[in-house]
C-alpha cells in the first residue's frame, strides 16, 4: 500500500536480488514499486503504473479504511463471545503512529519488463508461471506454482468480493478466466488470496467462482444494490464463499472512471 517501506521485509527474508512482480495496476497493489530497480508487469498494465492515483480516489479508500478500524474494536468482542474466528492474521492493524494517511500518495513508477501469458519466472528451484487473467482488470495476472500447487489469485480469486465494476473491468473476460482456473484446479493445492481478511482458499473455490460467474452472466443470480469500498452505488450476487460486485447502470461511478482513467 506505501504506507511504509515493503523492501527491508523482504530483504530480511532472503539474501538474493529482490525484484517485484505486479499482478496487475491498482493502487493497492503497487504502493512499494518505487522502492525497487526491476518491476515486472503484464504488457497492459506498464503505461497504467506510470499515472498518478487521483487524490478522490486515494480518500474515499482511506474514508473506507477509517470506518473499518471504527468498528474494528465490536468486532473482536463479538468474535471473542461468539464465533473464535479472527486472530493476529486477520484483524485489521491501525495506521502506524508515524504515518499520516492524508499525506498518503501512490509514486508513479516505471516497468523494467513486461509480462504475457505462458511466461515463466524462475526464482532458482522455484518457477512461477503467468496466467493472463483479465476481467477484474484488463492486465491482470495469476501467478502457479506448479511444483507446490500453489495459485497466487490475485484479484482473480477471493474469498470474498470480487469486484467488476470499474470503468476497463470485463465481466466475460473473468467468466473465462475463472473458468480456466477452474480447469487447472487438478494441479493446484492451495490458492493463496489478497483481500478479504483470508490468506488461503481451498482449491473448491475456483469451480464455485467459475459456476457463479456463469450463473451472473446467464440471469439466474439475483443482483441486489450494494456499494463498493469507495462508496459507489454497484449491484451485487452473492454465493456462499464469495461475491460478484458489478457496475449499476443506474448510478453515477466518478471514481471508478478516475481510476481506470488515471
Amino acid at each position: 500500500m506505501g504506507f511504509l517501506p515493503i523492501r527491508p521485509v523482504a530483504q530480511s527474508l532472503t539474501d538474493r536480488p529482490l525484484s517485484v512482480v505486479n499482478t496487475h495496476y491498482h493502487f493497492d497493489h503497487v504502493g512499494g514499486n518505487h522502492e525497487f530497480d526491476e518491476i515486472a508487469i503484464h504488457e497492459h498494465g506498464a503505461p497504467l503504473i506510470g499515472r498518478a492515483v487521483p487524490r478522490t480516489v486515494l480518500d474515499a479508500y482511506l474514508s473506507f479504511c477509517s470506518r473499518r478500524l471504527e468498528v474494528t474494536g465490536l468486532f473482536q468482542e463479538l468474535d471473542a463471545e461468539y464465533f473464535g474466528l479472527l486472530d493476529a492474521d486477520t484483524l485489521p492493524r491501525p495506521f502506524p503512529a508515524d504515518v499520516d494517511p492524508a499525506a498518503w500518495t501512490i509514486r508513479p513508477s516505471r516497468a523494467t519488463s513486461t509480462l504475457v501469458d505462458g511466461d515463466r519466472v524462475d526464482l532458482g528451484g522455484r518457477v512461477l508461471t503467468v496466467l493472463h487473467t483479465p476481467g477484474h482488470s484488463p492486465d491482470g495476472i495469476c501467478l502457479l506454482e506448479e511444483r507446490e500447487g500453489l495459485l497466487f489469485g490475485a484479484d482473480t480469486v477471493n474469498a470474498g468480493a470480487l469486484y467488476a465494476q470499474f470503468a476497463d473491468s470485463d465481466l466475460d473476460a473473468l467468466v473465462a478466466s475463472t473458468r480456466r482456473l477452474a480447469d487447472l484446479a487438478d494441479g493446484v493445492r492451495l490458492i493463496l488470496t489478497h483481500h478479504c481478511g483470508h490468506a488461503i482458499a481451498e482449491v473448491g473455490l475456483l469451480a464455485e467462482i467459475a459456476e457463479g460467474l456463469l450463473a451472473v452472466r446467464s440471469g439466474e443470480a439475483d443482483l441486489v444494490p450494494a456499494r463498493d469500498i469507495l462508496g459507489t452505488p454497484v449491484l451485487e450476487a452473492s454465493f456462499a464463499h464469495f461475491s460478484l460486485v458489478l457496475p449499476d447502470p443506474a448510478a453515477a461511478r466518478p471514481l471508478l472512471v478516475a481510476l481506470a482513467e488515471a
